[in-house]
């Protein structure tokens, strides 16, 4: 373990999760495009990033960039992130949220076939609870006709998420965590170029502080200290640790955009803390 005090991993853990739960509220805040929305997040994110990197001086300013896997990742993530504010457009933050956290579940999977691993029976429980949670955190009981497209595309964006993170962990063997990140943001901003221009100047002061938001606590600082967490975790602990997300999401879009929750998402709220609190419990045991 890289910090002597053995908390330290999972305190980056919930840090991620708490700066990452913003990007919920902060894109259904926004009426503006999509693609546009992580173009900007992303200009900002690598600004920051890069700017603190030239600081420290710890590393060179030159990235991965030609690196296959990189590239590789960074389009799975372009994806990701785009397809999640398509499911925040045509639902709401809950469905969105909780659509996308499957994906510790499909990390498990997906982790023992790429990586060729025997799938630990107590994470595929834990796994399969947090899918309960999230059918439970469904918060309505008739679905608009747009709410099934915005389940879809969130479960599809979960399963890039789990790709990429997959493919991260195994990067972070030869590259810092800092490098891997950076280089993956700034191939996303190169991908959605052609979405650049699709905003006025206008819609864009109008949203900044959401804009900022996204760019600086969720790009720039959440995903960092993912990404950073996975020195400690695979991807399937880290995926179920961060599971803890859309309860955070729901809890801030009921106070900033009046999405008020049920009982039933309470419950599945409690359900998904469970896994992820016995998962914490499970590997702070194995240390």
């Amino acid at each position: 373990m890289i910090s002597k005090h053995k908390y330290f991993p999972y305190v980056l853990v919930a840090l991620a999760t708490l700066c990452i739960s913003i990007s919920g509220p902060a894109g259904r805040y926004m009426n503006l495009d999509p693609p546009f929305v992580i173009f900007v997040r992303c200009v900002i994110g690598f600004v920051v990033l890069m700017g603190l990197r030239i600081l420290t001086g710890k590393e060179s300013i030159r990235l991965p960039l030609k690196n296959k896997t990189i590239i590789f990742t960074s389009v799975v993530m372009c994806i990701h992130w785009v397809l999640f504010f398509y499911s925040l457009k045509y639902s709401n933050v809950a469905i969105a949220a909780v659509s996308v956290f499957t994906y510790p579940l499909q990390t498990i999977v997906i982790e023992s076939v790429i990586l060729k691993k025997r799938i630990n029976s107590f994470f595929i429980i834990m796994g399969l609870l947090v899918c309960v949670g999230v059918f439970f955190l469904h918060p309505v009981e008739e679905v608009k006709n747009t709410y099934g497209l915005g389940i879809f595309l969130g479960c599809i964006s979960g399963t890039m998420l789990a790709i990429r993170n997959i493919y991260s962990k195994v990067l972070l063997l030869k590259y810092s965590s800092n490098s891997t990140y950076l280089s993956q943001v700034f191939i996303t901003c190169i991908l959605l170029i052609p979405f650049s221009g699709r905003e006025s100047l206008v819609a864009v002061i109008d949203n900044l502080i959401p804009l900022l938001l996204l760019g600086i606590v969720t790009t720039t600082i959440g995903h960092l200290l993912m990404m950073k967490s996975f020195s400690y975790f695979s991807a399937s602990e880290v995926g179920l640790l961060i599971s803890g997300q859309p309860v955070f999401a729901i809890i801030m879009a009921y106070f900033l955009l009046g999405e008020e929750p049920t009982w039933k998402v309470i419950i599945g709220a409690g359900i998904v803390l469970f896994a992820v609190f016995s998962t914490f419990l499970k590997l702070n045991k194995q240390k």
